[in-house]
């Protein structure tokens, strides 16, 4: 799973079963199969700011089980089971021989869709277990089967009608509230994205924007640990992507993404970014350094990931 996942085989263990995989490139997303034997996967925090992928990877098993380890708890997953993972955040999966079906896509795809889509890193559910879910995985999975047939022309509305079909699913899964307090939400989270420049933009002109009291706006975000600290992630995250894919111009200064982002000022951003990250803004490596590459020698999937993030 290199270079979404540091590997390592356990301890003990030798190398053997089937080892398959298989990518394909959507334009908006990658699908693809796996088949892996015995291994330790690790996202670690550090590989998670450096890379500055805001992605989310969905994995269905065919068979083979896994313990996945996040900072709420762990988790078991096995046949007929999907298992999603938030790439901004760190993981470790423990897994015995596996066979799966993969889909990665930008978060941007499925988040106005799907509130607190964050809360279902490292949660499994049974695509089984309902109509759309199943729909959802025969989708993707019939999708890997015919990729190399389809027509470049059509690839973008494919794209956006799995992600469309994946908000379906996972709607219900990340929220089981009311549909008008599920839109508000989604509202909200919106007009964040769209404010995080402004340094005006905290939880007091959030309410007076849309008429709502400090309390109800907390429960909108109390998965995530309340408003601010949902605006001061995203900020965070933004702030990364600048610095590990700088522009056609050149690496930005430190100052300006400070600026760009909504802070104040460049030593309250810094001091919020080692928080987060656990080193500087200046620190982070731009471009290939982050992947571990020169720009000549990418595999071809390093070099995809890097297109997504774009």
């Amino acid at each position: 799973m290199s270079p979404v996942f540091q590997a390592t085989l356990p301890s003990g263990r030798p190398l053997s079963g089937s080892i398959m995989m298989d990518n394909y490139h959507l334009g908006d997303l990658l699908v693809g199969e796996v088949r892996a034997p015995a291994q330790i996967l690790e996202r670690t925090p550090r590989m998670v700011a450096q890379q500055g992928l805001d992605h989310l990877l969905l994995q269905f098993y065919h068979s083979g089980t896994s313990r996945v380890e996040v900072a709420w708890g762990e988790t078991d997953v096995g046949p007929n089971l999907c298992v999603l993972f938030d790439l901004a955040q760190p993981t470790t999966v423990v897994a015995e021989p596996v066979h799966a079906t993969n889909l990665l896509l930008p978060r941007a795809l499925v988040a106005e869709k799907v509130p607190n889509i964050e809360s279902l890193h490292g949660h499994a559910f049974d695509y089984a277990a309902d109509r759309v879910s199943r729909l959802f995985f025969t989708c993707v999975r019939e999708l890997v089967d015919c990729a190399d047939a389809l027509d470049v022309r059509q690839l973008p509305h494919i794209s956006q009608a799995v992600a469309m079909l994946g908000s379906a699913c996972l709607r219900g899964r990340a929220a089981d509230r009311p549909a008008s307090e599920v839109q508000l939400s989604i509202t909200i989270r919106r007009h964040i994205e769209k404010e995080l420049g402004s340094p005006r933009l905290d939880a007091e002109t959030l309410a007076a924007h849309f008429g709502l009291s400090r309390a109800t706006l907390y429960r909108q975000f109390a998965a995530e640990g309340g408003v601010q600290r949902f605006i001061r992630e995203r900020r965070l995250l933004r702030a990364m992507r600048m610095l590990t894919h700088p522009s056609s111009t050149g690496r930005p200064r430190v100052s300006a993404v400070a600026y760009a982002t909504g802070f104040s000022d460049e030593k309250t951003f810094s001091r919020a970014f080692k928080r987060r990250f656990g080193f500087l803004p200046r620190e982070t490596e731009a471009g290939s350094a982050v992947w571990g590459r020169a720009d000549d020698a990418q595999p071809v999937l390093q070099s995809w990931l890097k297109e997504l993030a774009a």
